[in-house]
């Protein structure tokens, strides 16, 4: 890892194999097949060369956009990169952002929550084949 600050951009197709790469390495996260990403935007937050997390989403309508993925390379973890990654989400997305999140995975819910994020809902048995609540939550964009 170098000493460079984390850079978030616009992924490009040369960037789907270190995404491939950082979602296999975060179990945590939805694991969708890249193909699955078509119709998406993707940001990608990179160290020097190396790719540190990424973030899928899309707008829905004018209005109303939908954060579906984010993910941070465990060797980056607490440095900052989700955060980046949802502040450069919060300037380009327009109006509401929704996502849901595994009820499990405490530190994203705590996350979401440190930006603002409001809970507006509850999915029960949504993950993993019913055995794992999805939260619903929203925020406005900046």
């Amino acid at each position: 890892m170098t000493k460079d600050p984390i850079l978030v951009r616009p992924a490009v197709e040369s960037d789907f194999p270190a995404i491939t790469r950082i979602q296999q390495r975060t179990p945590e996260a939805a694991q969708w097949p890249l193909g699955d990403y078509s119709g998406t935007s993707l940001l990608i937050a990179v160290d020097g060369t190396r790719a540190a997390g990424f973030c899928a989403w899309r707008q829905n309508l004018p209005d109303e956009a939908e954060l579906l993925n984010l993910a941070v390379d465990p060797d980056y973890r607490r440095r900052g990169v989700a955060s980046g990654l949802l502040d450069a989400l919060l300037k380009i997305a327009r109006g509401e952002i929704f996502l849901e999140v595994a009820q499990t995975n405490t530190a994203a819910v705590g996350l979401y929550l440190k930006f603002g994020w409001e809970q507006t809902g509850l999915r029960k048995g949504y993950y993993s084949q019913g055995m794992i609540n999805a939260i619903v939550m929203k925020k406005r964009s900046w």
